[in-house]
């Protein structure tokens, strides 16, 4: 009996521990962690990485090589000839040799040199794809952040109308219990309580969902718990941009874009790549050196004195005069590719440009719509308690104070949409304008 209970506390000890942490999220927070622990962000990162190290293998191209060899040879059979009628071996039956190699290429058409160029540039645009990215991720994990907060306001809105709709039919059915209502106000009633609680459900689930949504985006575990403590507010993120016009917008998104600025790397990339395929027709002059020990002998049992040196420095030119045109076909290969760059570097800022129009009217249209989903929810609510009043004073009629209900949990509903739309208006046209980064740094890239 003592064991099944130390086991049983031991097992209670145990599952706590089991259990998934308990994170509470601010927006700041929300905006650290998606450009630390966001996945497609880290594969991004290590992207990067990897450019660098293209970067110092092209340095390497300018060092020279050095190799060392060792080989033991045991001659089964050595080559025999005549002469003057006698018989000669030639060889021994064993041979040993110890050797150091080095090349070095003294010109090679340029080639090294501009692959360290276009290296660089390479490095240039990874450096403003991950600019790109950080940037998309954040303006995702930020509209994850609100629409969290969106679906619990949705959630709650559900909810208190479950609680209205709860309590006008109760009230409904007190009346007619006293005769002073009729059969079809208690079924508007009914249907109305009844409409109400499948919303409420959906509510919760898009609740869960929103939750899981940003999980994913911040690489938080399913079995975490995440408290979001903040609620739908009217945030101004463009405090540095009141002033500034559709025409400035334009121009900072061409100027501050991270696509905008990749693209034009990637054309100077593929500029130096039509160089590095000029630079294949020219010589290559190499310098190579060569110092060798080797030792000839019959008896495997050999000692250092047995070793004779030998050295050797060669001076190469290898000019490839002729290739079957390949290298013609090759540079029109690449002068095609460098006009399909461009074409998309030009497609790349039109669609920019439509974009951060798009998006700036978008912003523009989330004020005005505020404005107007506010007071209309003001009004709403007078209108709901003032029907509520005249129904119980046998004033009004029970359509009415349904109608009431309908549109104060439509315009409630509305004016927390209209305040998620006006946040994430004014971050889509940051990003659009290449200007994210000021959300989480004040200070110009």
């Amino acid at each position: 009996m003592l064991k099944i209970t130390a086991l049983l506390l031991m097992l209670a000890a145990a599952l706590p521990a089991q259990e998934g942490k308990i994170i509470t999220l601010t927006w700041d927070a929300v905006v650290n962690q998606s450009r630390q622990e966001n996945l497609s962000l880290r594969i991004k990162k290590l992207q990067y990485e990897q450019q660098e190290y293209k970067l110092w293998d092209a340095y390497a191209l300018f060092l020279p090589t050095v190799r060392y060899q060792a080989a033991g040879v045991s001659n089964l059979e050595l080559p025999t000839i005549v002469f003057m009628g006698q018989q000669f071996t030639m060889g021994t039956k064993y041979t040993f040799q110890h050797s150091l190699d080095f090349t070095l290429p003294l010109f090679t058409g340029g080639s090294r040199y501009i692959n360290l160029q276009l290296q660089k540039t390479l490095r240039k645009s990874m450096l403003e794809e991950l600019k790109g990215k950080e940037e998309e991720v954040v303006l995702q994990a930020l509209q994850a952040y609100f629409g969290v907060m969106l679906s619990e306001g949705i959630y709650n809105a559900s909810a208190e109308a479950v609680i209205t709709a709860e309590e006008n039919l109760r009230q409904v059915q007190m009346f007619y219990d006293e005769g002073s209502a009729t059969e079809l106000d208690l079924q508007r009633a009914k249907a109305m309580y009844y409409s109400v609680l499948p919303q409420r459900e959906s509510a919760a689930s898009g609740k869960v969902l929103a939750l899981q949504n940003l999980k994913m985006l911040l690489d938080i575990p399913a079995e975490d718990s995440v408290i979001v403590p903040d609620s739908l507010t009217v945030r101004d993120f463009m405090q540095a941009f009141d002033e500034t016009g559709l025409p400035e917008f334009r121009k900072l998104s061409l100027s501050s874009r991270a696509e905008v600025l990749m693209m034009q790397e990637q054309v100077h990339a593929s500029r130096e790549a039509e160089n590095l395929v000029i630079s294949s027709a020219l010589p290559v002059i190499a310098l190579s050196g060569n110092l060798a020990h080797q030792a000839f002998s019959d008896d495997s049992r050999i000692g250092p004195d047995d070793y004779s040196r030998s050295k050797a420095l060669t001076l190469s030119i290898s000019w490839p005069l002729f290739e079957g045109g390949r290298r013609f076909i090759n540079y029109q290969n690449a002068r095609l590719q460098t006009e399909q760059v461009e074409l998309l570097q030009k497609q790349t800022e039109y669609m920019i440009t439509l974009e951060t129009e798009q998006n700036y009217y978008k912003w523009q249209e989330a004020k005005t719509s505020l404005t107007s989903n506010e007071e209309s929810m003001k009004q709403a609510k007078e209108s709901l308690r003032l029907s509520h009043l005249l129904y119980a004073e046998g004033m009004s009629t029970q359509l009415d104070v349904l109608n009431a209900q309908l549109f104060y949990q439509n315009s409630r509903v509305q004016y927390l949409q209209g305040l998620y739309q006006y946040t994430v208006s004014q971050l889509n046209l940051l990003r659009s304008a290449g200007k994210l980064f000021t959300v989480w740094n004040n200070n110009e890239r």
